[in-house]
């Protein structure tokens, strides 16, 4: 890598040897106010950022807001019913124009509008991108309302989840998921039958690599979880199977509930093996992923606006049919009290990794076998660092 101290270069070379041989990444990779900006550049404006689910856009004129690395961008659907994805910046003077009531707790906004109005001088937008009004533009020489409509982002769906992508250039989106195995080894699980049934979102003081790094690696589990879901996740149960910048961990095991016990049974349409355990995967570059034979639960994990600030969101999908059992919102709500009772766990070890790199006697450590998730997410990560 250029413009690296020599020492970086050296620690970045360990990371990419074989996983017996490897050793974690250098401080630098956590500290770095210029890798930030590289990091945005690279991976958050070149790769496919899952965003939510479909049927959060539930009827035209709705729309979700985000700021991705630091870019603001809406989500919506237009009048026709089409999914559509834009820069959610004025192209006056470059305000917000779409900000919606904070959604359920998270630091994005979800709404349902006619059109979007900027709050500014009130340029107003069709929800398929269209300015339909300027006030005062007909004084304004040259003007046309078709040359300013909002930027256009390239919007892809699998499965009811929604990505989006910032890369005109960018291979499809089923082409990386084909790439990391991710359709074959969940269609069985068929989310495109499960609804989201709630979602919350947790901020913490530290870089965004050690969160989505920490939600991927087995080798703690037994020891910082064990009062909560690490006695029935046994480390040894463990089958791994990397792919490009992610991992498949399928283990033997219970659910992420109190003492592992479901409250809505197995997913009707599973069996064998995948009604026996769950899986512990991650989706590049950004999306740990944890099925389990009753519910699916995903996290979003966003760089905040500083090297050491992170923005994460946790998704919780239910079958269908379970929305309408009685108890169900109680139920869903012993399974979000006890997510968040574990990442209270990690959220506490996080801050003290992040701590730990400014230590002057910090070096990077080797990696265990069962930091082959963190292996090969870190070894993509510094290929697209590297990548022109």
């Amino acid at each position: 890598m250029t413009q690296l101290p020599q020492p970086v270069r050296e620690g970045a070379v360990r990371t990419q040897q074989p996983l017996s041989q490897a050793r974690h990444m250098p401080a630098h990779f956590y500290t770095s106010p210029e890798i930030h900006a590289r990091e945005k550049e690279r991976i958050f404006q070149k790769e496919w950022l899952c965003m939510g689910r479909v049927e959060e856009l539930d009827q035209p004129g709705s729309y979700l807001t985000f700021r991705v690395a630091g870019e603001p961008i809406v989500i919506c659907k237009d009048r026709q019913g089409e999914l559509r994805a834009f820069s959610n910046v004025c192209r006056h003077r470059g305000t917000q124009i779409a900000f919606g009531e904070p959604d359920n707790g998270t630091p994005f906004g979800k709404g349902c509008d006619k059109a979007l109005s900027c709050p500014y001088h009130g340029w107003t937008y069709d929800m398929d991108g269209r300015l339909l009004n300027a006030p005062h533009s007909a004084e304004m020489e040259g003007f046309d309302t078709k040359d300013f409509g909002l930027i256009p982002l390239r919007i892809e769906t699998w499965a009811g989840f929604l990505f989006i992508n910032f890369d005109p250039a960018a291979r499809s989106l089923m082409d990386v998921l084909n790439e990391m195995d991710f359709p074959r080894t969940y269609q069985p699980y068929r989310y495109e039958d499960f609804r989201l049934a709630s979602k919350f979102s947790f901020e913490l003081d530290c870089n965004w690599k050690f969160v989505n790094e920490n939600l991927t690696d087995i080798y703690h589990i037994a020891v910082l979880h064990v009062n909560t879901f690490g006695p029935w996740q046994p480390l040894e149960s463990y089958e791994f199977r990397p792919v490009r910048g992610g991992y498949h961990g399928y283990f033997k095991g219970k659910t992420l509930a109190p003492n592992g016990d479901s409250l809505f049974g197995t997913i009707p349409w599973i069996s064998g093996k995948l009604a026996e355990g769950g899986y512990s995967s991650h989706l590049r570059p950004n999306i740990p992923w944890f099925p389990r034979h009753d519910f699916l639960c995903f996290m979003s994990v966003w760089p905040g606006e500083s090297v050491d600030k992170t923005v994460g969101v946790s998704y919780q999908l239910f079958p269908k049919q379970h929305f309408e059992l009685p108890d169900f919102r109680k139920k869903v709500d012993i399974y979000d009290d006890f997510l968040k009772e574990f990442l209270a766990e990690d959220i506490l070890m996080i801050k003290s990794l992040q701590q730990g790199m400014d230590s002057k006697y910090f070096q990077p450590g080797p990696m265990s076998r069962f930091e082959v998730a963190i292996h090969s997410i870190a070894n993509y990560y510094l290929e697209r660092l590297e990548a022109e």
